[in-house]
């Protein structure tokens, strides 16, 4: 639907609740955050290292309220501020603080960055994916893949 403002020039809408909107932003943030935590738990897994996480109710539940915050944060920059995606610097640091008190005894500060940037590249490869980018979905997997297999093997020479 275009919709003319008035100044004359058109600009496509698209017209939805705000309550939808942030229901689907909700759900995609969940969806890839837990995914980003399976994720983990199996790198972690395959290095030999077990990543301590809580009972699969308590992690949905952490997973939950981390990301409402990111629903929300990005609702807000979606809705309102278009241009300031940078400011999306703070709902992560909320989600790392969340994720940091939740599992304080047992998890460092390389584990809450690490499952930052499994849901970074998750986000990305799912994006690619929906908009038929299969080169640059191909790209991030091949370089996050090898950044995690260097990873790996300065974590086994430790």
């Amino acid at each position: 639907m275009l919709i003319t403002k008035p100044n004359g020039n058109f600009r496509p809408l698209v017209i939805m609740h705000a309550a939808i909107q942030l229901s689907v932003f909700w759900v995609l943030a969940f969806l890839s955050l837990c995914t980003a935590l399976v994720l983990l738990n199996i790198f972690y897994a395959l290095i030999g290292d077990g990543l301590e996480l809580l009972s699969l109710g308590k992690e949905a539940v952490i997973a939950g309220i981390a990301s409402l915050v990111e629903a929300a944060s990005l609702w807000l920059v979606v809705a309102f501020v278009p241009g300031a995606a940078r400011a999306m610097i703070f709902p992560a640091l909320v989600v790392a603080t969340i994720y940091k008190v939740a599992h304080f005894e047992d998890w460092g500060r390389f584990e809450v960055i690490l499952l930052l940037v499994f849901q970074i590249v998750v986000g990305c490869l799912g994006v690619s994916l929906f908009f038929g980018q299969f080169q640059t979905a191909m790209i991030i997997l091949v370089v996050f893949a090898a950044v995690l297999a260097v990873i790996a093997g300065i974590s086994k020479n430790l």
